[in-house]
């Protein structure tokens, strides 16, 4: 009879030094758990596990949607590795019944697996920088569970907006006296298919939910930034942070509240440490250059 070992467990749950596995992450690819947990090589062997929890029942396989058909394998939790984890104390419940229903729409699996590659070099960043750590994340598909609404009040109209960040990740940094000092971040991960209605969109209902103050009650931070990656280039970090500034003007908002957006493109494959502790990030305000965003 199979029965779920350390090596198999580590693909579902992750391991004490990186706590993250396939009930984190939602779904994810055999290369982007042997990135989390084995050394590149390793990948044959990760396939084989994988296999082997799907063949019994504890994972779902099926293949990337691609334009000529389907591609390499992604992985989600099925009813056996639901059950396994629930036994352990982990929440099952709403969130992961759309993972069993099997919500396989190219575009949604594409993005969750290129949110996935910022989370795990996120997940990664302690290895190569110690005195930094991501504490913890939540990912879209539970954020769901509690959206925000924000309304947007003039004087003629009323506009309702659903915040729901793609993910929450809270760093710590290790301060020279001992103490941790700690960095929220709201991710969103740009796929350069939005067009700029619906980006400015998303843009103002984060200055409602700044405005109002409800992201302290929401995720229970006093300050919070706002971090956009994508792979699509440098075109689209400029478009984003063009129409960035465009929806600032448009409510006379303050500069530093556009500060509290952050922008970058990234390149595969993703280095930790160059992603979080590296100049290349861009504010709404690019002519002051680029920061660290993990920055002192």
């Amino acid at each position: 009879m199979f029965r779920i070992t350390p090596v198999y467990d580590l693909l579902l749950r992750g391991s004490s030094t990186t706590p993250v596995g396939l009930y984190h992450l939602h779904l994810a690819t055999a290369e982007q758990l042997t990135r989390l947990h084995y050394k590149p090589g390793s990948i044959n062997k990760v396939k084989a596990r994988l296999k082997d929890l799907a063949n019994n029942g504890f994972l779902q396989a099926d293949g990337q949607p691609t334009k000529k058909g389907k591609g390499p394998y992604y992985y989600v939790l099925a009813q056996q590795g639901l059950r396994y984890l629930e036994e352990a104390g982990y929440d099952t419940s709403e969130t992961f019944r759309a993972n069993r229903e099997g919500n396989k729409h190219a575009l949604f699996v594409e993005h969750t697996l290129e949110l996935n590659d910022v989370l795990i070099a996120a997940s990664l960043l302690e290895h190569t920088a110690p005195c930094y750590r991501l504490e913890s994340f939540i990912h879209e598909r539970a954020l769901k569970r509690r959206p925000y609404k924000a309304v947007w009040k003039t004087e003629s109209q009323q506009q309702t907006f659903t915040v729901i960040p793609d993910a929450f990740l809270d760093f710590r940094s290790l301060l020279p006296d001992g103490r941790q000092r700690r960095m929220p971040l709201l991710l969103e991960h740009d796929r350069g298919t939005e067009e700029q209605q619906h980006f400015r969109r998303r843009i103002r209902a984060y200055l409602v939910f700044f405005k109002s103050g409800a992201y302290q009650q929401h995720f229970g931070v006093r300050t919070i930034t706002v971090a956009f990656t994508t792979f699509t280039g440098i075109a689209r970090l400029r478009q984003m942070i063009e129409w960035t500034r465009a929806e600032l003007a448009a409510t006379n908002e303050p500069k530093t509240l556009g500060t509290i957006f952050s922008f970058t493109t990234l390149e595969r494959p993703l280095e930790p440490r160059q992603i979080w502790l590296e100049q290349r990030w861009y504010t709404s305000y690019p002519e002051d250059g680029p920061v660290v965003l993990l920055a002192g």
